[in-house]
């Protein structure tokens, strides 16, 4: 197409304004009424289908009369390229341009933003039109304002669609709530998931299940919840982030109903945040960068704020996260890259505490049952010797509590689980090279020929030693050389348990050295030096039959299905996603009623993860035509005989154009919707 050309008699192009999959877009002229125009030109091919949905777009787009809304002018054929639409030209750019140019955006412009495209999707949901196509390039935003919502060339209306449509899915992905992705149903709450994308992306650069590929994005919206706003983009107001949570919920009964109720809570948010909605929006879209660098501004302040709010409470990683998006608001702020170097004033200070209160609370239980099984044995030095241990253990340096605070917090850090492990078992280990009172090193206490675990942790002190000080370098119980050296049947038969390092079969080697204690036990008897049977460790190397692990059954299922395990219905998907059960063999059944059942037999072993993904074929509809004797019969343009017909025609589940044609008259035309396994009927009437 030539530019300069005249479409129709009435409009000249003057240049191309973008191409999208099924048209093009021209800037022209209005030679009727002397003004510009947007003018949308259908690809030529594409089958009756496509050029149907040209003019439903125009019929739709034709009935709404909002201000965020494109008007639509006119729509014509012209006899040498087709069909076209006519719309205001929109002098301006698109959201993602402006995003672009904002970026990163301040929460009260995506306020702003979200409250007018909301208003425009109020509009289309008051008459029962679905948009299903809402992404950024479909939002224009008009120099001076207001916002724009265009191309409704996948919009329908609700009471022409089934809602459980499975049909075709056709839109944007990253924008597509999870019913649609799933069986192709939307409603008025699939808008809304759209917007919540939206505002999502304006507040964070990208769109919350971005991911590799087509097949991850939709996995990731039909399974996961989306990330916060909070945690993605610290400095977010909570009730925005909140809003914006409710919208991309996937169950569309969690988010906001429609438009309005959407337009409405971003309308809530601007009045309490910012100022009266209409004020502030006229103000913004009439200058949008001077707006954003405002808010942009007061923005960088709080979080400086909170920067520092958080490095005086200790809380480091926090301020780091919360100053580093102060960052990307300023880059070139001295005040923030201080802040950034700047240690926590008390963190260090209260996890050394932590760390070394953790390890005087062990050393007091060691030295506690130490002198109880003294007691119990009736040890003359019992009291003299708890006198030195106490000595022992806080006579000691500033210089060596310091160390010992550093090192107490390093590993509380970087391993958490190995302080817990040192408070339950530390006590069970015996120090080499020990200082006594008199400064010297002790011999390392050599265990008892035929002492259980239990005695051994609570064996007194030979009498005249000291016990040794609590050793802060945290680390992590070796069970194969601890629980090996001090469990032993005799000296002539020395017998170790078999405990493998670590975890074993998903059983913690530690907790397993505890749980062997014998309850109530007394270790008197240690002191007399009388040998006694050893407790016999539990484990699953030691006789114990340890439950089988269950195993994972995966399933997914397109379109959407009840399934059932042996009989027992156990949910639908997506919402049913793995199942946890016992090793066997299972007969399952996959239930939709658009579809044909799907049966399967899966065999499971304990600990098995097995995945069964099932497409289920959509059963065919039926159309009986009931039309004027000697018409031809027409469905979606392919001719399928001359009524009356012999019987029905089988169609595939959705919409269908049905017409009847005969010379010298006009066409009998309907549009209908069928349903999967069953039959409709469709009488053409005859004018008379």
């Amino acid at each position: 197409m030539m530019m300069g050309e005249v479409l129709a008699g009435r409009y000249r192009l003057e240049r191309e304004l973008g191409r999208g999959g099924m048209a093009t877009v021209f800037l022209a002229t209005d030679l009727r009424l002397s003004r510009p125009v947007a003018l949308k030109r259908m690809h030529p091919g594409g089958g009756t289908g496509r050029a149907e949905r040209f003019r439903r777009e125009a019929e739709l787009a034709a009935s709404l009369h909002h201000p965020n809304v494109l008007e639509v002018h006119d729509y014509g054929e012209d006899g040498a390229h087709g069909p076209f639409l006519v719309c205001e030209w929109v002098r301006g750019e698109d959201l993602r341009s402006l995003a672009g140019r904002l970026s990163p955006v301040p929460p009260e412009a995506v306020m702003v933003l979200g409250w007018e495209l909301a208003r425009a999707l109020a509009a289309a949901h008051a008459r029962g039109i679905v948009h299903r196509d809402v992404k950024p390039d479909n939002v224009l935003v008009a120099e001076g304002g207001p916002l724009k919502l265009a191309d409704f060339g996948l919009a329908a209306l609700e009471d022409q669609e089934r809602l459980t449509s499975t049909g075709a899915v056709t839109g944007s992905l990253p924008y597509m709530a999870p019913e649609r992705i799933d069986t192709g149903a939307y409603s008025p709450a699939s808008d809304v998931y759209a917007v919540g994308v939206i505002l999502f992306e304006l507040c964070s650069g990208t769109t919350p299940h971005a991911g590799k590929g087509a097949a991850h994005l939709a996995a990731s919206v039909m399974t996961k919840d989306a990330p916060s706003l909070t945690e993605v983009v610290p400095g977010t107001p909570e009730p925005l982030a909140s809003l914006v949570a409710r919208c991309l919920a996937k169950d569309a009964r969690d988010r906001p109903r429609d438009g309005a109720v959407l337009a409405l809570a971003l309308e809530a948010l601007l009045q309490r945040g910012v100022g009266p909605p209409a004020d502030v929006a006229r103000e913004f879209l009439g200058n949008p960068v001077a707006g954003a660098i405002r808010w942009r501004r007061a923005r960088f302040e709080r979080l400086l704020e909170e920067g520092r709010a958080l490095l005086a409470r200790g809380e480091g990683a926090r301020a780091a996260k919360v100053l580093n998006t102060a960052l990307v608001l300023e880059p070139t702020s001295a005040e923030v890259a201080a802040l950034l170097r700047e240690r926590p004033r008390r963190s260090g200070w209260r996890t050394g505490a932590v760390g070394a209160g953790l390890v005087l609370c062990a050393a007091a239980v060691v030295w506690s049952g130490g002198t109880l099984a003294r007691r119990s044995g009736g040890m003359a030095g019992g009291a003299a010797s708890s006198g030195v241990e106490v000595a022992s253990a806080t006579a000691r340096s500033s210089e060596d509590l310091a160390a010992d605070r550093v090192k107490s917090a390093r590993r509380a850090v970087e391993d958490p689980a190995a302080v817990r492990t040192h408070q339950g078992v530390e006590g069970a280990k015996t120090s080499r090279g020990a200082e006594s009172s008199s400064g010297k090193a002790s011999p390392e206490a050599a265990p008892v020929e035929g002492s259980s675990i239990g005695e051994l942790l609570h064996a007194p002190t030979p009498t005249g030693q000291v016990l040794p000080a609590p050793r802060t370098e945290l680390r992590r119980l070796d069970a194969s050389r601890g629980l090996g050296r001090l469990a032993r049947s005799g000296a002539d038969d020395p017998v170790q348990p078999s405990v493998s390092r670590g975890r074993s079969e998903g059983i913690d080697s530690a907790k397993l050295a505890v749980s062997s204690l014998p309850t109530g036990h007394s270790a008197g008897a240690g002191s007399t030096g009388a040998a006694r049977p050893p407790v016999p460790t539990t484990g699953p190397d030691v006789g114990t039959t340890v439950p089988a692990r269950p195993a994972v059954l995966k399933v997914t299922a397109r379109p959407w299905a009840e399934v059932f395990v042996n009989g027992e219905s156990q949910g639908y998907t997506p919402r049913v996603r793995e199942l946890s059960l016992p090793a066997g063999t299972y007969r399952l059944r996959f239930v939709n009623p658009l579809c044909d059942e799907v049966d399967q037999e899966v065999t499971l072993a304990p600990g098995e993860t097995v995945t069964r993904d099932v497409v289920l074929s959509l059963r065919k509809a039926e159309v009986l035509i009931l039309a004027p004797v000697g018409a031809r019969l027409f469905v979606d343009g392919r001719e399928v005989g001359v009524a009356p017909l012999s019987g029905p025609v089988v169609v595939e589940h959705g919409r269908h154009t049905v017409t009847a044609r005969r010379a010298g008259a006009p066409p009998l035309l309907r549009e209908v919707d069928v349903v999967a396994g069953r039959r409709l009927e469709v009488a053409l009437d005859v004018t008379p």
